[in-house]
């Protein structure tokens, strides 16, 4: 049974691609498996055990990004066709942001369990986890910003479907589970889906059993000798925090790009 990650990257105004190779370097090094990137132009580095070239599409989201102080094209689209474009059994899907710094995900690497993800998030600047919920159902949210699936269990099949389904019919879904289709997003997706693939029960047997950790955009950050650095305004005071053994989803990607341009 072969194992490895898959990172999607397409490049706009921010350099999704030069991200991703830094998180394939972690992950090789925490994890050491094979990393696998998608995206639309081959990227010159040894960093990918297999680049996958596919065609972006058309459909955009255009985002406002408080660290850039402009609004970035963001390509989130066809995520969901993770199951169809792994070479691997069993795949870890992480976003390009998404910064190793732990072999944590290495047991559930080695789990049974078909398909996993993070269920809860907590704001690095923020003292507690919050369970999230969307729409006016009051739905629960499950992340997509680090899922492990096994691509033999039905189980995994039914939800990558419905994924792709939502995605397609996603102004329908938006009207009936209460929430703003103006822009796409894979959580909103991936949460129905598992909802739906579940019989209408939230499947707690799929949950990473710990907080998804998110550095907002509104937060500067830095890494000094593999120590993160999170900074941020409270009460108009500066205050910082240290980050180190723990894995971060990094969200104000302007800070990334400086760290990781060359």
């Amino acid at each position: 049974m072969t194992t490895g990650a898959l990172l999607f990257a397409f490049d706009s105004e921010i350099q999704y691609t030069k991200l991703a190779i830094e998180c394939a370097r972690r992950i090789k090094e925490y994890l050491d498996i094979p990393v696998t990137l998608v995206t639309d132009k081959l990227v010159d580095t040894d960093m990918f055990d297999s680049q996958v070239i596919v065609d972006r599409g058309k459909d955009t989201n255009r985002r406002f990004f408080i660290d850039r102080q402009a609004t970035t094209t963001w390509f989130n689209f066809g995520r969901n066709a993770a199951l169809d474009l792994s070479p691997y059994n069993r795949t870890l899907l992480v976003d390009a942001d998404y910064m190793l710094n732990s072999s944590d995900l290495l047991p559930f690497l080695e789990s049974s369990q078909p398909f996993l993800c993070h269920r809860h998030v907590h704001s690095v600047h923020v003292p507690t986890p919050r369970l999230q919920t969307f729409g006016t159902k009051n739905t629960h949210m499950w992340w997509a910003t680090v899922v492990i699936f096994d691509r033999d269990s039905n189980f995994t099949q039914d939800v990558f479907d419905v994924w792709k389904m939502v995605e397609q019919k996603y102004t329908h879904y938006a009207n009936l589970f209460g929430f703003s289709s103006r822009q796409y997003r894979n959580d909103y997706a991936l949460s129905i889906a598992l909802l739906l693939c579940n019989g209408n029960v939230h499947p707690q047997q799929c949950e990473l059993p710990w907080s998804l950790l998110n550095v907002d955009t509104e937060v500067e950050v830095s890494n000094i000798n593999n120590t993160w650095w999170i900074e941020y305004t409270n009460a108009n005071r500066k205050k910082k925090i240290c980050v180190k053994n723990h894995d971060l989803h990094i969200m104000c990607k302007s800070y990334l790009e400086k760290l990781y341009a060359v």
